[in-house]
């Protein structure tokens, strides 16, 4: 594909090459692309199919999107996450094409909302899935959050992007992070918290982990401080969840994880404002969820215990 975007086509020959029993077959849409309150569907095209064995799942990544991942990397921790029950069952897959069949839990399975986050019994078993996929083969990836913020603002002067007022005072705070936390142990992650990459199921704790794009070897607390990020706004809020992950409160590891969601919403940030200045998808809000992201990380470095954890980590103030 040389488009910037999976024409509906595009999907149907690709569907054509992982089945092509189903060439033809109706195809209903996917999520449709928002950014903003939540960031669902913006890498990608989706489509819903029937089969004679039962509904599928079939993704494929927009060729402007694709730069930023590691398909392989993605492809190899969805399938990882399939066979441990973390995730939907994958049955073909083709990094090169961005693209990734799975069969469809069904109806009655949905993206998550907050209502769900709320739900104590649904938070423990989103961590119990998270455990299980942290155990899964390792990656040869390893996924790089400052190398990513660090690519975009680069990317971001290139194209003349106005990166937030302030980029130059959070960065400088965001660099004292980048020697403890990338230190820290390693485990293959989702690297991605939105709500919207759990998928609810018809009962109180069937949880799904979907969305694998950003996959690679990474600190599990940046999954668990990701998440947490979605879960609550106030910290006192993040230990009982935190635990049910850790199996007992952990401070160092609850200083990274907060941390590491501080990154993420830079990173997020950034990308946003970048991807909102070369997306050809101009009606998408992409600024406004950036202000949100950015928003989020100012809240968390100006947090009166934000020196304190760097210290909790091992790192310099």
């Amino acid at each position: 594909m040389t488009e910037a975007l999976v024409s509906p086509g595009g999907l149907a020959a690709l569907l054509a090459a992982a089945r092509p029993d189903l060439a033809g077959a109706p195809m209903a849409p996917g999520p449709a692309a928002l950014a903003s309150p939540s960031y669902l569907g913006l890498d990608s095209a989706s489509a819903r199919i029937a089969a004679p064995e039962g509904g599928l799942f079939l993704k494929v990544i927009h060729p402007e999107m694709r730069g930023r991942y590691d398909l392989g990397a993605a492809m190899q921790l969805a399938a990882g996450a399939g066979a441990l029950g973390a995730g939907p069952e994958v049955l073909w897959s083709d990094a090169e094409a961005g693209a990734i069949l799975m069969r469809d839990p069904g109806p009655d399975w949905q993206s998550a909302k907050q209502d769900r986050l709320q739900d104590g019994g649904f938070v423990a078993a989103a961590m119990a899935q998270m455990r299980v996929l942290h155990g899964a083969a390792p990656l040869a990836h390893r996924f790089d959050p400052f190398a990513a913020i660090d690519r975009t603002v680069a990317e971001a002067a290139a194209g003349d992007v106005a990166l937030p007022q302030d980029a130059g005072w959070v960065l400088a705070l965001v660099e004292t992070l980048r020697a403890p936390l990338m230190a820290a142990p390693v485990a293959p992650c989702r690297n991605d918290g939105s709500a919207s990459n759990l998928l609810a199921g018809p009962g109180a704790a069937d949880v799904l982990l979907v969305d694998y794009d950003r996959a690679g070897m990474n600190d599990p607390m940046y999954d668990l401080g990701v998440l947490l990020a979605e879960i609550t706004d106030f910290e006192a809020g993040m230990v009982a969840p935190a635990g049910a992950y850790m199996g007992a409160f952990d401070a160092q590891g609850f200083a990274r994880a907060r941390l590491w969601s501080i990154v993420d919403d830079v990173m997020h940030a950034f990308e946003a404002r970048v991807a909102g200045a070369r997306s050809v998808r101009g009606g998408i809000e992409w600024l406004k969820y950036s202000e949100w992201r950015i928003m989020r990380a100012r809240l968390g470095l100006r947090h009166p215990q934000f020196e304190e954890k760097i210290r909790i980590i091992g790192g310099d103030t």
